[in-house]
């Protein structure tokens, strides 16, 4: 039995990353204070006696000392991850994504047995076109992606000069149950419950941006080979496939059997015109996708449907 130690662990990709481990029999502690995070993410593992839900920071240094005794892996997912939340508060963004990174980083340079894994994000490419391979250029367009590309040197910095166990996984766009789908949330979110609503689906700009979609069971599957990266290694997780926003909010229309109309509005600050990955590399480690655009929406729509967890507050 392995015991980890996922930060960010009641967010969306955290908490489903947690009920994976546990699935596979290993010991998890679970860090998060909520500021993306939701307690009802994580409800159904409290009576799994493998699991330990701690409420705190990355950035109580005391703390993370605390909860990382007897790890061997972190997971690294506790972030500011909004785009315009960082423009509006660069600030917080960069303290949290930075120096709550160094911190765990200091963790595991002091106790070599300790691992690390970071999830990074393909913001940190910028704006460019053709698919990103992971020695693609990072011109970061925001302050998010710029504490992205901060995080990332401070891990190799650690790696080259301390010899730090630390991967760094960039994560695409992720979606299906349980993530928000109100105010900072996913487009896919949105669009999914606005059309089951028959509300109009807003899209930022003439929608011609596109994105790499990858469904979230197969981005955990991407953290869960992270065994096989080796250290100080740059990993693109996603499927290698982009589509534009206009087709998505489509797929979405035509999956609910929605009466949804597209409304185009201004476009955001900040926002990258094209994200694709180039997957070559996570391939090489052993990681597959099981389920395309299409098979991801129709799965997380069909589980909307069936828990309605928007009435609940798991998705506020």
């Amino acid at each position: 039995m392995t015991k980890y130690l996922v930060t960010g662990g009641a967010g969306f990709i955290g908490s489903h990353l947690c009920e994976k481990l546990i699935s596979l029999g290993h010991e998890v502690v679970c860090l998060d204070n909520f500021y993306n995070g939701n307690l009802n993410n994580i409800r159904g593992l409290f009576n799994n006696q493998n699991f330990l839900f701690v409420e705190g920071s990355i950035l109580d240094k005391e703390l993370l000392k605390e909860v990382t005794r007897g790890v061997d892996h972190i997971f690294h997912l506790a972030a500011q991850i909004h785009v315009e939340k960082s423009i509006i508060r660069p600030s917080e963004t960069l303290q949290i994504n930075i120096e709550g990174t160094k911190n765990l980083l200091d963790i595991c340079k002091s106790n070599k047995n300790i691992s690390m894994t970071i999830a990074s994000s393909a913001e940190v490419y910028g704006e460019s076109y053709g698919e990103h391979t992971e020695s693609s250029p990072v011109k970061p367009q925001s302050p998010y992606a710029a504490s992205k590309v901060s995080a990332e040197a401070l891990c190799l910095s650690y790696f080259y000069t301390y010899g730090t166990d630390v991967r760094i996984i960039r994560n695409f766009n992720t979606f299906g149950p349980r993530q928000k789908s109100s105010g900072y949330g996913s487009v896919v979110a949105i669009f999914v419950k606005r059309a089951l609503e028959n509300k109009p689906l807003i899209i930022y700009g003439d929608g011609d941006q596109t994105r790499d979609y990858q469904y979230i069971t197969d981005v955990v599957n991407g953290y869960l080979i992270s065994e096989n990266i080796p250290k100080g290694e740059i990993v693109n997780t996603g499927v290698g496939e982009d589509f534009t926003i206009n087709k998505i909010a489509e797929l979405v229309i035509k999956i609910c059997e929605s009466k949804s109309k597209v409304v185009h509005t201004d476009p955001r600050p900040g926002e990258v015109r094209k994200l694709l990955s180039n997957v070559d590399k996570i391939k090489k480690y052993g990681h597959v996708n099981e389920l395309s655009l299409e098979q991801g929406l129709r799965k997380y729509i069909n589980w909307i449907v069936k828990y309605d967890l928007d009435s609940l507050g798991v998705m506020k």
